[in-house]
């Protein structure tokens, strides 16, 4: 119960919170912004220019601290799998379907995180557990089916989405690594740094680049990525991990189906299905036993 709860956990979870609120407007935010770049240009430039900023505030607030030698095969890891990777296949899969549709499917990345803890982490998984995996797969099955012509769900786009639940979870858990022993601020510069230059070589899949025409909205929803997402967002987040365990941070996306729908409606004017809705239900049940059944 809530009131049972620490202080110092309620505040972490409310930093998980926060920082999926943002995230659930990323996706609006990226197709805004693809009326000026294309997918991999525009991952790169929101991660290099966050890193800038990052380097600035660490330099200013933390003097320039650099990584332990022991904890930099870790950062580097999340940077790859939580920045590179997951960025990389989420830009390319929205670009593919719709924002409500990947809104829907990070509900599922609770029930991966769980999977790979089984597979590499030596977790196990009782039945309870097992049977809301199974309920949440149906649910993302539901979703990612489409065989209307001229539907915005692309089945390529969804299963990028769908396989970026285990870049997530290695990034829970490789943060959980550090995040007890190196500040949030220095976790989030040198994650986002590495992130950003792993991106370099996915650059030469776009090549010759091609830039649109500078609009307010893209402007917006670019600096919103960098500051709001890039920034904002992992720290929180990252903050939030010192406190509370990866899965029970990664359980919190349990929300992001219903800010995702909510902003891919109001700001997309994106229709939402019958289907969209009884994929999403059976998505978030699935997790919710999954998450009741690691207590």
């Amino acid at each position: 119960m809530i009131w049972t709860m620490s202080k110092e956990y309620l505040i972490a979870l409310l930093q998980v919170i926060v920082s999926i609120l943002i995230w659930s407007a990323s996706f609006v935010a990226t197709k805004f912004s693809y009326d000026v770049f294309t997918p991999l240009v525009l991952c790169f430039i929101r991660f290099f220019a966050a890193s800038v900023v990052l380097l600035l505030l660490q330099m200013t607030c933390n003097r320039g601290k650099k990584l332990p030698p022991e904890d930099r095969r870790a950062v580097m890891i999340s940077g790859l799998s939580g920045v590179t990777i997951y960025y990389s296949f989420e830009n390319v899969g929205l670009s593919l379907t719709s924002a409500a549709n990947a809104s829907v499917i990070t509900a599922v990345y609770p029930v991966m995180t769980i999977l790979l803890g089984v597979l590499f982490f030596h977790e196990r998984v009782p039945f309870r557990q097992l049977f809301g995996i199974l309920t949440a797969v149906a649910g993302i099955i539901v979703v990612t089916y489409t065989n209307v012509e001229g539907e915005s769900s692309s089945l390529i786009g969804n299963l990028l989405l769908i396989a970026n639940g285990f870049n997530w979870g290695m990034y829970n858990y490789e943060v959980q690594k550090v995040s007890q022993k190196t500040d949030s601020l220095s976790l989030t510069c040198y994650q986002t740094l590495y992130g950003s230059l792993f991106l370099l070589p996915a650059l030469l899949l776009e090549v010759p680049f091609q830039v649109g025409v500078l609009t307010t909205r893209a402007v917006l929803s670019i600096l919103f990525l960098i500051f709001g997402c890039s920034i904002g967002a992992y720290f929180l987040y990252n903050e939030g991990l010192r406190h509370i365990s990866a899965v029970s941070a990664a359980s919190v996306l349990n929300l992001m189906p219903v800010f995702g729908l909510f902003f891919s409606a109001v700001l997309l004017k994106e229709a939402i299905t019958a289907r969209q809705i009884v994929g999403c239900i059976a998505v978030m049940a699935g997790v919710m036993l999954s998450a009741y059944a690691k207590k």
